[in-house]
């Protein structure tokens, strides 16, 4: 497809899978999920990935329920300890 795929599996017996989406943000990598297993039909996510340097990034989780708009979910920055 050329295109980056990531598919993350959950312990709570989730499954999803992303495509990357065109961005013109450099340092930003924006997946919508194009298929979730072990959930009711019509929910989506969304995975953002914001590069802040070498060392640090922020990742953001993101769901839709059927019809709805995504909502944020969780929030994490992680930065390498020397």
């Amino acid at each position: 497809r050329r295109v980056l795929v990531l598919r993350q599996f959950h312990q709570e017996g989730f499954v999803n899978q992303y495509v990357l989406e065109p961005t013109t943000k450099p340092g930003v990598l924006v997946f919508v999920s194009e298929a979730i297993e072990n959930i009711p039909k019509g929910y989506r996510a969304r995975e953002t990935y914001t590069f802040i340097n070498d060392n640090e990034f922020e990742e953001v989780f993101e769901i839709a329920e059927p019809g709805k708009d995504f909502v944020l979910y969780s929030r994490a920055r992680l930065k390498r300890m020397p």
